[in-house]
């Protein structure tokens, strides 16, 4: 299992949210590209960039940051937030981002979406399913978590497949940013109904032992940001585990 670290950026800054929510912000005196390179030297290949204001406004206030991330590290990047449409997809492959996660476009204009993406880039494609769990089922949340899509995430699982997207970041809502622990059994729900996708997880993560709780179950990828940031593990963790990847 790959342990992904997260960057997310609000107005150029390092910062983590609570359960999403803007009016509950951490902010990190770390600059962004300091954080990188940091977590390049502790031996990560990949890194995951939130970018807050597109997710919130539709609209970034961070392309330079994210841009001198491309130009001056080695890490493969997957980038999310605030792609509403194709030429979004297209601009940022074409600077260099290795992956692009999409939701609220992806899911509320599933045709203009799925018909955007040309066969050999939906492999750089990998599908955001933000959850809400009501009444013992989880229900997809888009547009920075405000607004629900009214469907499950299974039902969009399969909706995704049969058009060739295989690649999923499903983040349960209520940990994220929470240092509680990840939800195990929405996981091992993932892997059991849909076998032949890859999967990420994302929200909860507080300890090492989280990260090899996940790596139990056989999920393919966790992204970790503020156990990370907070040094909840500790770099001879983050060595042992990736020894092991």
């Amino acid at each position: 299992m790959k342990l992904i670290p997260a960057i997310d950026l609000l107005d150029g800054r390092c910062v983590r949210l609570l359960k999403g929510d803007f009016g509950k912000v951490t902010f990190y005196d770390t600059k962004p590209l300091d954080l990188v390179k940091n977590y390049e030297a502790m031996g990560f290949k990949n890194i995951h960039i939130v970018d807050l204001d597109g997710t919130r406004d539709g609209k970034s206030n961070n392309g330079d940051v994210i841009e001198q991330i491309i130009e001056k590290s080695h890490l493969k990047i997957q980038l999310g937030g605030g792609i509403r449409s194709g030429q979004d997809i297209r601009q940022w492959l074409d600077t260099g981002v290795n992956y692009l996660i999409i939701g609220s476009f992806a899911i509320d204009s599933f045709d203009d979406f799925s018909q955007s993406i040309e066969e050999h880039d939906k492999s750089k494609i990998i599908i955001a399913l933000d959850v809400m769990i009501e009444s013992k089922k989880p229900i997809v949340m888009t547009h920075g978590w405000k607004e629900s899509s009214n469907q499950s995430l299974w039902n969009l699982i399969e909706k995704f497949n049969k058009v060739g997207f295989d690649h999923y970041l499903v983040t349960d809502i209520s940990k994220d940013g929470t240092l509680i622990g990840p939800n195990i059994d929405l996981y091992k729900q993932c892997l059991e109904k849909s076998s032949e996708s890859s999967f990420i997880g994302s929200g909860g993560v507080s300890n090492i032992q989280d990260l090899y709780q996940l790596r139990e179950i056989g999920i393919q990828a966790s992204v970790s940001g503020k156990a990370l940031l907070e040094n909840k593990i500790s770099k001879k963790e983050v060595f042992e585990f990736l020894q092991e990847e």
